[in-house]
């Protein structure tokens, strides 16, 4: 799958997530999140030397019937 490339105004109020936090919450360590953001399985941003995770595309693509 290919990497969306996204860029946001942080003042938009786009929901965005750290990979670390996104992989606590969802109950999977920080090394199968980064693989996914890899194999492109998840929408990122970058923000400054920030990679986060797009909770609103992520959202929406799993509404499609995008499985993780």
């Amino acid at each position: 799958m290919e990497q969306q490339q996204i860029i946001v105004n942080i003042e938009s109020g786009v929901p965005l997530m750290h990979p670390d936090k996104f992989a606590e919450q969802i109950g999977r360590t920080p090394g199968v999140i980064g693989g996914w953001i890899d194999a492109g399985y998840l929408p990122t941003v970058k923000v400054g030397r920030y990679q986060l995770i797009n909770l609103a595309l992520l959202t929406e693509n799993l509404k499609k019937g995008f499985v993780l």
